[in-house]
């Protein structure tokens, strides 16, 4: 009976977030690719749940993903996605940030 409720209390935790860098780093790689249409590289993030907006400046659209962690602050993933200086629908650049976790969770 014991070990059914430490599992039962072990469960919601095991699809909790945590902070993996080049697990990240990886992913976006493999998704989204320097050379592509700048469009597809901001439907393909969508897709994969980031936000996306594109700067004032225009030269940089930004991308971020919220990740719930329980018991503990959110963390944000964010990739900027650079235009190509030859062409502005064109992915000249991909720049992954390190994600930002909130050091504590207030209800």
């Amino acid at each position: 009976m014991r070990i059914l409720l430490m599992l039962a209390l072990a469960l919601p935790l095991a699809g909790c977030y945590t902070v993996n860098q080049a697990r990240l780093g990886n992913f976006v790689t493999d998704t989204v690719q320097p050379g592509m249409p700048l469009e597809q590289a901001v439907a393909r993030m969508r897709v994969e749940g980031f936000a996306c907006n594109a700067s004032s400046a225009g030269t940089v659209t930004v991308c971020t993903r919220t990740q719930e962690r329980l018991m503990r602050g959110d963390c944000v993933e964010r990739v900027d996605l650079v235009r190509s200086t030859a062409s502005a629908k064109t992915l000249g650049a991909v720049d992954i940030l390190e994600v930002q976790c909130a050091k504590i969770k207030l209800w």
